[in-house]
């Protein structure tokens, strides 16, 4: 319906008329379907839960019924149950661990399951191309009626509607032959049903009434009552319809597009184009159509009919003028956008001024048209052809010109396997009307589009705005619009900027009710003759040049020649470059009838002269000289270029190969044929004109083009390259030739992809006149694929193309970028091919050339070469992937090379920045959609992208994908989905709103795709911007499944870190004396070394009293200076001059001004004073954060922080104070605080370093980690400055607890201000990121009896208020049971401690200092990723996992910060210190070995798969660590990273293991200490598998301390070794020096990883004081990873690493190992990068608490391992234990009688001899064998619980009997089995096969009884249950047991 004012403002349009023949001629038009979808193909089925883009979840066929069954009204229908979820499938994501055989059947019960099951089917690459093959473009159907020309109006016979329209059309067809070539189809006449399905019943017979009226009066007086129509007696009678045909053209009148539901308009009656669609929706079951109005008057009839439908994508380009044109529609503006279900899918494009162009189209179409057509993916294109904007035309006064309608067809042709159905509607200038018409039924019949003889200039400002503000308004719904910014308007930069524009809305249209009568005479104003004839002029002037011309030559020309497979290696039989490419595609260009199709061309050879033309005479001669080489002179040869291999016979092959493809251009150029395909070899684009390069001798291509240019009179040439590697031969010939425009897609990877130059990258343009003339794509990722060259098409390459306009177009049509190529890495299907070369063959009236380069997998370039060809035929292409997006890297390259060439074409002048907020009021803005950083938008495509496609309603929201198949026992953890293998989920810096908690945004609202789900409890359509929305909705839209929620909460402070940088350091200094104070000492030394110019200094400003510090802080300063007698004469003012500067200092750091801060003051008594009121008077400002206070300090002041914060929950007070102050306070450690917040530490400190880091090990740092503080202050008196490396010790080891926010309150006294020196510069120097800091000699022997005594004594005093200390205990009190052997342990270890490291460099130690910790190496290879599996493209150890980081390494900017090295491979020597020649020997053979073979051999070795190139991709992994140790070790970098693949610390001296094959930090640890002389070398190995090489490798060396942290599970996790297990301490000199901590459960986390770095890593770490550190990084253990179960965050390993830099030295290398979700190891890796660059770390968060079983594990590696560590042996008396503790709570029967708490005591101390572990059911014989041959004792102790929630299961025994020697019912095992309280089924237990354990999970029945103890175990509760509910089934257990009554239970 109109809206009122837009039906008033219809009297300024044309006015209407009446012929009494109307409706006759209206119904011949109307239903114009064409039949083009007449096949009735079945639809390709899609998943329930992946949806194609722009298809309603559930099929087409369901949505088509529902709206068929409203008349077209969507209804919303009740989704489908979703298919049965078995039991095993469903426990598949629940265990604990499952075997390699059970999820092999797991995997094959799953594809074999229908897609009803919601299991995604099977992906082949090639299924597209193969039913394609025989698919050959259809006939052309056209539709017309001479009964239409009946109508006309009486009372005006030069009306613009007038019957010679469609006369004119018809004679200038038949004039050139086109309605020839076409089907004509039968009209017949449109059945009442057939108009109701979109016109009312009053419209109908209101229009059937006019068929009896005559009189003519009457007829006009009817007219009036509507907008712009007259009427006719006799247009309802037939309709067009026909056979199955291609593409067909309505050529109809009157039009349709205005006519609405119940009202004529603008000419129209019948609405054609919108019934055709209805049709074509509920007759042939489509779901996707397109339509396209052209017409230059908006078809306000179309947009209504569709306007909430989401099955039709309406795109209009009409002219608005702000609403002044006719129809004045306020709807017809761009912020229109269609509504409900529909919204996203109405497109207006307003045309705000006359005068449009070419360029003004051409922008439209590439800008929008084609992205959205492509994302979108319509079956069908419908174009309302309306041709009055072209030039000529009264009513549409623009200046498009006939030949641009033939583009425009042509590209639409390449959508919908090509069926384009196109309808007339307006055009009233007969000329132009008839020209375009024909120029568009040409182009539908397959003719070359003619050039278009207009020079394209940049599009009218006009447009530009309205395409930016459509493109504003659409892009929440769109992911195709990624190349424009987003600015904030609160940020505003200048409304003169041209890189910002700000949309706006505009309407001067009519806003007065709708008229009664419109005119229906003299309401157009005539064009003068003068007007007219220059009309005429121009469009004759204009017909000449561009006019359709009929070429009736071949089609395409082909040229093949088996001579060129002559040229061959002779050293590699299967040489990438082989002669089966050529001979492969030719066979399948025959098979499927293409040659029989084509016109085959003689071969010849070039001549001299015409090589010449790009190649040197030098380089011609040695080509020839080859010819009379042997083989062994070629072979040398070869090695002095760059990958070439010479034969005899390569000049012949490459003289034939260039001269054939000359002989295609002339053929092509001299009109003998439209295109030509060059089927040839060797390839030419590297070759360079004086060399060989690249598998290239001749550049065949920039031959041809000079050929052009100088030879066949060709002006220009485009030259199009999509070879994945660069072709620098080309863009070197033509470098400064503007008369050759050339542009590469390639993959370039940052410089790093073959050929490796910078000549690849995006500002690499050309040189003088040719400036310009060079655009490269370059790629900086692999899998590149289908939507990142469309993308590239449609934003640079087709508008530069048809600006420059070219006369002939050369593709280097290299094939190795599509998907199987062994060299490219990328995923492009050969159909993306087809649809390029279609794209193509519009440019320079169809002369393309396409000539063979690269692509080196014989199947996959056999489809591509053959559909590229089919495309130049003119076969219709098959559709690509929905949904095709970009990746993020793609869409940066794309933006780079606009924001580049925009200076030189100016089409590329879109790319500017948009409002973030919604400044239409309208729900837009937020920028553009997020897309996928890690795989190619084309591969996303095919697998469930929980943030891109929403999951229908017939899956459960909570349903995970498909379980993984793969050969490797590394899946042992619970089973994950096969493709989030490879990204599991994608988590974007740019979507921080969306996984913060202080979004507003729902989870579902990220990315949402332009298609609307139309089930029930299908989310709705929502832009992925915050929108209000209610609850309900907000309800539905959650369709993400739990993992992934889950996983993106996890990553949301890693991505949140990429802003976070070091920021500022600030300073300050309190001095009492001027000049020679020993704070300026100090701060001397500082500015010798450049650290304190590098600080912002703050000046010194005292605090007023009156101000916020309360009168009780200044009392108690002068009660405890007088009660000390140390009282000083303005030690109160001193106290307010400290507070005030402190408090400075404090507030900067908490705004976020400063990163940290450090405070230097001379030694005075107003220290903690005015630390004390500093921090109370920034707690008054920052109410919420919470503050922890490390004081260092003396017993002067002890009870000032005490009384100012007793009572304050946000402070946290930790003192420490010196021995010598102890004594008055060292019983208060016996105490326990009655404030949990609130713990005074006091602790007798030596002079050893090693006293007061166990102390911030064992107990500072775990608490604060607890506590979670915002901020850390540190205090430190004087006392404690004579220690050089306390203080940067202490500020390293806090920093990352608060993101590095701490401040430092200093003392310095006048006698130790020089020695205070050095430890100040060390500590400014770990404030300000660098990892120096003053060396630590440790001293040998045991800890100090009261150190340990003092830290026990906290502990059990504190225990009841920190749960980190509670369950810490037991890892802490193991007491050592060998002296003598310690005492030999650390005699030998500290025999080894060398000088520090100015002994090992001759630099003094001032300019080490300097360098120390200044940059981070960084080692990386693309070349690594070579390393693929033959038999599992979804293998977990896949190539992408080093790319993904290396991407998220430059997204965050750390690639930049680093040096970069260059990889290299390991040698023959450095590989022999740790792998035996045998195995060398069988890596080195696999080169030569086919995949068949490598395949079978595989399977002789554990978990690992081999290829080709697995020998140089281990060689160069190894020795990129190797570089990367040399790097660090020679004091250019203090940290390094590699990463690497594939995997090592698996790999045994003799064969490979897990994944690895060389064991590279085994190798780098072997070559520190051979070729650097390290006596020292820590190997920190917490990938969640063990690294078995590694241990095995070192286990007897004492010059390697090896820790590994991993899964273990009692020995059942890989790799499944009782060496993994903690008590394998090493092997003779190495005893003590291998540390096992293994976790014998699933779920660890955080709390576990950081409770062992702190109680085992650290502590021996420090007394080991390594030389070196080398990080076996595996990221295995990162929540989301599908083979570890483990869930630690990014920040967790960043801190970690940070820990490490601590240590020793302070070098630190990190070596990538395992890691299998590609969205957790990038993001880890990238935290661990920051740490060594001295970024800032999130904060740890949550619960960091760790498990119980993780305590036990910690226990029994205290225990075994405190006989050879004094920092693991705290002697002294043994505390209670906390699971001791615990269990008495559980029971709710404390001990209350003196005699009972003895006894407890008792037993307390009888247990210090033995491990307290966990209880578990009897172990078998073996196990318990293995346990006395290793020395170890055990008991085995718990205390059940006396309740669980889950006692009302138990059931009463079955006939009150019980058989405890009944066996598994599964297995019929009888060594452990358990009886289900609930069923009483018998099942066996966790240490046989688990079966009662799956049967817990399944029937959800928690309680079993053991058949071997008796006891009863509770799943849901973890625990033991001892309760009377239980006694019944014990009883009859007993009984049949023993045969006695059980003893009384109580």
């Amino acid at each position: 319906m109109l809206t009122p004012h837009a039906t008033h403002a219809a009297q300024l349009a044309i006015s209407e008329y009446l012929m009494p023949c109307q409706e006759e001629c209206a119904c011949h038009s109307h239903l114009v379907s064409f039949h083009l979808m007449a096949e009735d193909k079945p639809q390709r089925k899609t998943s329930g839960r992946n949806p194609q883009r722009g298809q309603p979840p559930g099929g087409a066929g369901g949505a088509a019924a529902a709206v068929a069954a409203s008349d077209g009204k969507i209804k919303e229908t009740a989704p489908r149950e979703s298919g049965g979820v078995g039991k095993n499938r469903r426990l598949a994501s629940i265990r604990s661990r499952i075997s390699i055989e059970e999820l092999k059947n797991v995997y094959k019960r799953q594809v074999t399951l229908s897609q009803d099951d919601s299991v995604e089917p099977l992906f082949d690459p090639m299924a597209k191309a193969q039913e394609c093959l025989k698919v050959v473009r259809g006939k052309t159907g056209v539709v017309y009626c001479s009964q239409m020309t009946n109508h006309h109006c009486f009372w005006d016979p030069q009306h613009v509607e007038k019957p010679e329209r469609l006369l004119c059309i018809l004679d200038r067809c038949l004039e050139l032959g086109l309605l020839q070539e076409c089907e004509q189809l039968e009209c017949r006449a449109a059945k009442e049903e057939e108009v109701l399905n979109l016109h009312s019943p009053a419209h109908f017979g209101l229009l059937q009434t006019t068929s009896g009226i005559t009189d003519q009066d009457k007829l006009e007086d009817l007219s009036s009552r509507f907008d712009s129509v007259y009427f006719h007696p006799g247009t309802c009678k037939k309709c067009p319809i026909g056979s199955r045909l291609q593409n067909g053209f309505a050529i109809v009148r009157p039009p349709g597009h205005h006519a609405m539901e119940s009202e004529f308009c603008g000419f129209c009656f019948i609405n054609n184009v919108a019934l055709a669609t209805r049709h074509a929706l509920n007759t042939h079951g489509l779901s996707r159509i397109l339509i396209v109005d052209w017409d230059v008057h908006h078809g306000q009839g179309t947009q209504q009919a569709f306007y909430s439908d989401p099955r039709v994508l309406y795109f209009s380009i009409h002219r608005y003028e702000h609403g002044s044109f006719w129809p004045n529609l306020r709807e017809s503006n761009y912020d229109y956008i269609g509504q409900g279900n529909g919204k996203g899918f109405n497109f207006n494009v307003p045309l705000n001024s006359t005068g449009m162009a070419n360029q003004d189209f051409l922008a439209i179409l590439h800008q929008v048209l084609l992205p959205v057509a492509y994302e979108f993916n319509p079956e069908l294109v419908v174009v309302s052809a309306g041709f009055d904007a072209a030039i000529g035309c009264p009513e549409g006064e623009m200046e498009v010109t006939p030949g641009l309608y033939a583009h425009l067809t042509s590209h639409l042709m390449a959508l919908a396997h090509g069926k384009v159905a196109v309808v007339l509607e307006g055009g009233y200038y007969l000329p132009s009307l008839a020209e375009s018409a024909a120029m568009t039924l040409s182009a539908l019949l397959g003719h070359p589009c003619p050039s278009l003889m207009d020079p394209i200039i940049q599009p009218s400002e006009s447009l530009q705005e309205a395409l930016l503000s459509l493109v504003y308004v659409q892009r929440p719904y769109w992911k195709c619009f990624q190349y424009q910014g987003s600015f904030s308007l609160e940020k505003v930069r200048g409304d003169s900027d041209p890189k910002i524009f700000t949309p706006s809305l505009s309407f001067m249209g009519l806003t007065s009710s709708r008229p009664l009568r419109f005119p229906t005479r003299d309401y157009i104003e005539p064009q003068t003759p003068e007007a007219l004839q220059r009309v005429d002029d121009k469009f004759q002037s204009l017909q000449q040049r561009e006019g359709v011309r009929l070429r009736l030559e071949p089609r395409l020309c082909l040229v093949y020649d088996e001579g060129m497979e002559l040229h061959h290696s002779l050293t590699e039989g299967e040489h990438p470059e082989r002669p089966e490419r050529i001979r492969r595609v030719w066979e399948m260009l025959c098979r499927v009838g293409v040659v029989e199709r084509c016109r085959v061309l003689q071969s010849r050879r070039a001549q001299r002269e015409e090589v010449e033309l790009v190649h040197t005479k030098e380089h011609m001669e040695f080509m020839y000289k080859l010819e009379s080489m042997d083989e062994e002179e070629l072979q040398i040869l070869q090695e002095s270029y760059k990958s070439v291999y010479l034969h005899p016979k390569t000049n012949d092959c490459a003289l034939l190969s260039a001269g054939s493809l000359l002989q295609v251009v002339e053929e092509v150029w001299q009109g003998r044929a439209r295109a030509g395909v060059g089927l040839i070899r060797p390839p030419g684009h590297h070759a360079e004109p004086d060399q060989p390069h690249g598998f290239c001798f001749y550049n065949n291509v920039a031959v041809a083009a000079r050929h052009a240019i100088h030879n066949l009179g060709c002006q220009r040439v485009l030259i199009v390259d999509w070879d994945v590697h660069h072709g620098n031969g080309i863009q070197h010939a033509f470098e400064e030739e503007p008369r050759v425009l050339y542009v590469s897609l390639h993959r370039y990877d940052h410089g790093l992809f073959f050929p490796s130059s910078e000549d690849a990258n995006f500002d690499r343009v050309g040189r003088g006149p040719g400036e310009g003339f060079t655009i490269n794509i370059p790629w900086n990722k692999s899998g590149m694929g289908d939507a990142e060259y469309m993308a590239a098409f449609t934003q640079v390459v087709l508008p530069v193309a048809y600006q420059f306009n070219p006369q002939l177009v050369l593709v280097a049509a290299g094939f190795d970028a599509a998907r199987g190529d062994p060299l490219g890495g990328c995923r492009t299907s050969p159909e993306c091919y087809g649809h390029m070369t279609s794209l193509l063959s519009g440019l320079a009236e169809g002369r393309a050339v396409l000539a063979l380069e690269g692509g080196y997998n014989l199947t996959t370039i056999s489809y591509c070469m053959t559909l590229c060809a089919k495309a130049l035929l003119g076969d219709p292409m098959p559709p690509l992937e929905a949904q095709l997006v970009p990746n993020k890297s793609a869409v940066q390259t794309i933006n780079d090379v606009i924001n580049t060439h925009s200076k030189y074409w100016s089409a590329l002048c879109f790319q500017v920045d948009l409002p973030l907020q919604d400044v239409l009021q309208q729900g837009c803005g937020g920028g553009p959609q997020g897309v996928d950083s890690g795989v190619s938008g084309s591969e996303a495509s095919l697998s469930p992208s929980p943030i891109s496609i929403p999951s229908p309603a017939k899956s459960s929201p909570d349903s995970s994908p498909s379980t993984t198949a793969t050969t490797s026992p590394y899946v042992s953890a619970p089973s994950s989905p096969a493709k989030p293998i490879l990204m599991e989920c994608e988590v974007k810096a740019g979507d921080v709103q969306e996984c913060l908690p202080d979004s507003k945004e729902t989870a579902s609202s990220v990315g949402a795709r332009p298609r609307t789900q139309q089930q029930k409890n299908s989310p709705n359509r929502t832009p992925h911007r915050p929108r209000q929305a209610s609850n309900q909705s907000v309800g539905r839209q959650r369709s993400t499944p739990k993992k992934h929620g889950k996983i993106s909460a996890a990553m949301q402070a890693a991505v949140a870190s990429q802003s976070l940088v070091k920021g500022p350091t600030g300073v300050v200094c309190v001095e009492r004396d001027k000049g020679g104070s020993p704070v300026e000492t100090v701060v001397n030394q500082c500015l010798a070394f450049d650290l304190w110019q590098a600080c912002s200094v703050l000046p010194s400003q005292p605090a007023m009293k009156a101000e916020v510090f309360p009168e009780k802080i200044l009392q108690h300063l002068c009660s405890v200076s007088v009660m000390s007698g140390q009282h000083q004469e303005g030690t109160g003012d001193v106290s307010l001059q400290v507070a005030g500067s402190v408090a400075r200092l404090l507030q900067e750091v908490l705004d976020g001004k400063f990163q940290n801060g450090m405070a230097l003051m001379q030694a005075i008594d107003g220290l903690h004073c005015g630390v004390a009121m500093a921090v109370y008077s920034v707690l008054g400002i920052h109410r919420k954060a919470r503050v922890v206070i490390v004081d260092f300090g003396n017993c002067v002041e002890l009870g000032i922080l005490e009384h100012v914060f007793s009572h304050e929950p946000r402070v946290l007070v930790l003192s420490v104070r010196q021995c010598q102050y102890a004594s008055q306070s060292t019983s208060r450690n016996k105490e326990r605080c009655s404030n949990f917040l609130n713990i005074d530490i006091n602790c007798n400190i030596a002079e050893n370093s090693r006293d007061y880091l166990t102390l911030a090990h064992q107990v500072l740092l775990p608490v604060v980690y607890e506590f979670q503080p915002d901020l850390v202050v540190m205090t430190a008196a004087f006392e404690w400055n004579i220690y050089p490396a306390f203080l940067s010790n202490m500020a390293g080891l806090f920093m990352p607890v608060t993101s590095d926010r701490l401040v430092m309150a200093v003392e310095i006294d006048q006698q130790g201000s020089k020695i205070a020196g050095e430890g100040i510069v060390g500590a400014l120097s770990t404030l300000l990121g660098s990892s120096w800091h003053p060396k630590m000699m440790l001293e040998s022997g045991s800890l100090r009896p009261e150190l340990c005594q003092t830290i026990l004594q906290v502990m059990k005093a504190q225990q009841g208020s920190w749960k980190s200390l509670r369950y810490h205990a037991l890892a802490s009190l193991v007491t050592s049971s060998s002296g003598k052997q310690e005492s030999l342990l650390l005699n030998r270890l500290h025999q080894q401690i060398i000088k520090p490291q100015e002994d090992v460099s001759s630099e003094p130690k001032e300019q080490q200092c300097l360098k120390a910790g200044q940059s981070v190496c960084l080692v990386y290879s693309e070349s690594m990723k070579e390393h693929i599996s033959y038999a599992d493209s979804t293998h977990p150890e896949c190539p992408d996992r080093i790319s993904c980081i290396f991407e998220q390494l430059c997204n965050f900017g750390i690639v930049e910060r680093c040096h970069r090295l260059k990889p290299r491979e390991a040698t023959l020597q450095e590989l022999e210190r740790v792998h035996s020649s045998r195995h060398i020997k069988f890596m080195s053979g696999l080169q030569a070995m086919k995949p068949s073979e490598l395949h079978h051999l595989a399977n002789s070795f554990d978990s690992i798969y081999l290829h080709r190139r697995t020998n140089h991709c281990a060689l160069l992994a190894a020795g990129s660590v190797l570089t990367t140790v040399d790097c660090v070790m020679s004091g250019s970098c203090q940290h390094g990273m590699a990463v690497v693949r594939p995997p090592g610390h698996h790999a045994e001296r003799n064969n490979p293991c897990g994944f690895c094959f060389y064991n590279s930090v085994g190798v780098a640890a072997q070559h520190a200490i051979t070729s650097h002389h390290l006596e020292r070398v820590l190997v920190l190995d917490w990938d969640v598998h063990h690294g078995n090489g590694t241990q095995h490798m070192f286990e007897s060396d004492p010059r390697v301390l090896y820790i590994s942290i991993h899964r273990y599970d009692h020995g059942r996790f890989f790799p499944g070794s009782a060496d993994a297990n903690y008590n394998r301490v090493g092997l003779k000199k190495g005893k003590g020096f291998n540390i096992n901590i293994p976790w014998n459960n699933g779920g660890m986390g955080d709390a576990e990883y950081l409770a062992a770095f702190l109680e085992v890593v650290l502590p021996v770490a420090t007394e080991f004081n390594p030389q070196l550190v080398l990080v076996s990084a595996g990221f295995d253990a990162a929540v989301g990873d599908p083979l570890g179960g483990y869930n630690v965050t990014p920040e967790c390993y960043g801190h970690m690493t940070k820990f490490l830099t601590s240590v020793g030295d302070g070098r630190v290398i990190v070596a990538l190992e395992g890691g299998y979700n590609l969205t957790s190891i990038s993001y880890c890796m990238t935290l661990c990068a920051k740490a060594l660059l001295g970024d800032p770390l999130p904060s740890l968060s949550g619960n960091l608490t760790p498990c119980q079983n993780a305590v036990d594990s910690l226990t029994s590696v205290v225990g075994a391992h405190c006989k050879f560590w004094s920092s693991l042996n705290l002697k002294g008396k043994m505390v209670e234990s906390p699971r001791k503790q615990n269990s008495f709570k559980s029971t709710q029967r404390p001990i209350s009688s003196t005699t009972s708490a003895q006894a407890v005591d008792e037993l307390a101390a009888s247990l210090c001899q033995v491990n307290i572990g966990e209880a578990s059911p009897r172990r078998t014989q073996t196990e318990e064998k293995k346990e006395e041959t290793s020395g170890a004792q055990e008991l085995y102790a718990v205390v059940p619980v006396s309740w669980c929630p889950h006692l009302e299961e138990v059931q009463p025994v079955p006939d009150g009997t019980l058989s405890t020697s009944s066996a598994c019912e599964e297995c019929h095992d009888t060594s452990e089995n358990w009886c289900c309280l609930t069923c009483y089924k018998v099942l066996c237990g966790r240490f046989v096969a688990e079966h009662m354990l799956m049967h817990g999970v399944c029937e959800e029945h928690h309680l079993v009884l053991s058949f071997s103890d008796l006891s009863t175990w509770c799943y849901a509760c973890d625990s033991y249950v001892h309760n009377p509910a239980l006694f019944e089934a014990k009883r009859a257990a007993h009984l049949d047991k023993f045969g006695l009554e059980p003893p009384e239970c109580s």
